[in-house]
């Protein structure tokens, strides 16, 4: 399979979803129930979430405990996709969660997003898509039944790193138990 490949130049933004060329894309994906496990103001997923309690998302937990609470309320492969934009660093995810009254440790990030991705694939339906951004590649990966079908490179000049979005398809069924 052929992976599409773009590099689009667009200004920075805090809020993801709101530069331009990764709104375009994911308005090409997202249909249907999706999941957004650190959701912000701008997600266009269906069932979403934030630490912060003053976004508008539907939760206001810790990512895993929301995920954790999304696998006991929906049933494996009943969603079309997921958009995973978490913090890009292990310095802002500690920013994050400790300007939110949480103390995240280094023992706590060892499998932090692992672990995230291995449940949030058995929610997502064969033919359903993941949307993964941050500064590599990694996506959620084949050993949980995803291909890579596109990459968007959004370079933001000077000194700042570019944003990375990974598009993956599921292409057959990882179950963990």
């Amino acid at each position: 399979m052929q992976i599409e490949f773009n590099r689009i130049w667009a200004m920075p933004n805090r809020w993801t979803f709101k530069i331009k060329p990764i709104a375009e894309l994911i308005s090409r994906y997202v249909e249907g129930d999706w999941i957004d496990p650190f959701a912000g103001y701008n997600s266009p997923a269906t069932i979403t979430n934030d630490i912060n309690p003053d976004t508008p998302a539907m939760y206001h937990m810790k990512s895993p405990d929301f995920v954790n609470h999304v696998v006991n309320i929906i049933r494996p492969e009943s969603l079309n996709g997921c958009l995973f934009d978490p913090p890009y660093s292990l310095r802002q995810l500690k920013e994050c969660y400790q300007s939110h009254g949480t103390d995240i440790s280094y023992n706590d990030t060892v499998k932090f997003y692992s672990d995230m991705k291995n449940k949030i694939s058995n929610l997502i339906k064969p033919g359903g898509h993941c949307i993964s951004f941050g500064w590599n590649s990694t996506g959620f990966g084949k050993s949980r039944g995803f291909e890579i079908v596109e990459i968007l490179l959004v370079p933001h000049g000077g000194n700042r790193y570019d944003t990375i979005v990974t598009v993956e398809k599921k292409v057959q069924e990882i179950r963990d138990d």
